[in-house]
């Protein structure tokens, strides 16, 4: 049955059953006074006597005893309504996934129950398959650490065998070191980060020294842009900049604007400066419209790492060339 035929059908017989009843106690008690207790009291008129006043008491008694059982119905939704109330904010809280509830009618609210009913187990399936891909993508992390940092050490102890071959060129079996030392620290670093979004990656807060940092990796750079007819010049207006952020995020950042405009800016020079607190790296290359979303990851990455270590990254790019500016607030 429908709450509208249900409740429908509960006020017809409020409205037929008051009167019935009123009706009926009262031809009740006239009866039970003439055969009873007139003639104990000399013949004195119902409307008179103490049957009268206990009639009345009994219409309050049975109205009230009406109204207590035509609420009993209205509570009965009420109560279900407040359940459904609850499990949608449980549901939504995050905390725990409620148990399904009981379905104890075919109307309205039965079926909202069960449109419930079906949330709650599409939400714990969810649930229960969000939290099996986390663990296997888990163990594929640590999987896929373990496979880097093989080669690793064997490009270490490669290194080791031919150090006495290369003591004239000190300084490549030094770079070498740095970036086997750099892609091992790399894969460290991913088993803080979230598997989809780096906006829940834990970063170690530390004190960067800017120029330092810079003038280190534009070493490193400095071999590719040369095959690559690309200048790099390095100007430390602000050598004593000092950032509190983590050093390899801030290598990884810089690394891909490096990279952008080693593979995409078509430049034949690069500037990096560090001036009012800021770094500024441009470029003379053909530039793109930022307006337009790009396939590639270079930018999206940037802005996923400037927005993980608090930092502003801003961009500007035209014809005659493109600007990053990074500055921390």
């Amino acid at each position: 049955m429908t709450l509208k035929t249900k409740y429908r059908t509960l006020l017809l017989v409020a409205i037929g059953s008051v009167p019935i009843v009123l009706l009926g106690i009262s031809v009740f008690m006239s009866i039970l006074y003439d055969k009873v207790f007139k003639t104990k009291n000399n013949g004195i008129p119902f409307h008179e006597s103490f049957a009268y006043p206990v009639m009345l008491l009994a219409f309050v008694l049975s109205l009230g005893i009406l109204a207590l059982l035509f609420s009993t119905s209205i509570h009965s939704l009420l109560t279900r309504i407040t359940m459904l109330n609850q499990t949608i904010r449980e549901l939504a809280s995050n905390e725990r996934i409620p148990d399904t509830l009981t379905v104890s009618s075919e109307d309205e609210i039965g079926q909202l129950i069960q449109s419930v009913n079906l949330l709650i187990e599409r939400t714990t399936y969810r649930e229960l398959e969000l939290a099996q891909q986390q663990e296997l993508q888990k163990e594929l992390l640590q999987k896929l650490r373990h496979d880097i940092h093989t080669p690793l050490t064997a490009i270490r102890l490669q290194l080791f065998y031919l150090e006495d071959q290369l003591q004239e060129q000190p300084k490549l079996v030094e770079s070498l070191n740095a970036q086997i030392h750099y892609i091992a620290n790399l894969t460290n670093e991913l088993q803080y980060q979230s598997f989809d979004t780096s906006d829940n990656a834990f970063v170690v807060q530390e004190e960067v020294h800017l120029a330092f940092l810079l003038e280190t990796m534009i070493k490193k750079w400095s071999y590719l842009y040369h095959m690559q007819n690309i200048a790099l010049h390095f100007h430390p207006i602000d050598a004593e900049v000092i950032w509190t952020s983590n050093e390899l995020w801030l290598q990884r950042l810089f690394d891909n604007v490096f990279q952008n405009t080693l593979k995409h800016a078509q430049a034949s020079k690069l500037v990096v400066t560090i001036k009012e607190g800021e770094v500024w790296m441009c470029d003379d290359g053909i530039g793109f419209d930022s307006d337009i979303e790009h396939s590639g990851l270079g930018l999206k990455i940037i802005h996923d790492i400037a927005r993980t270590i608090n930092m502003e990254a801003s961009l500007q790019s035209s014809k005659d060339g493109t600007t990053f500016r990074f500055t921390q607030p």
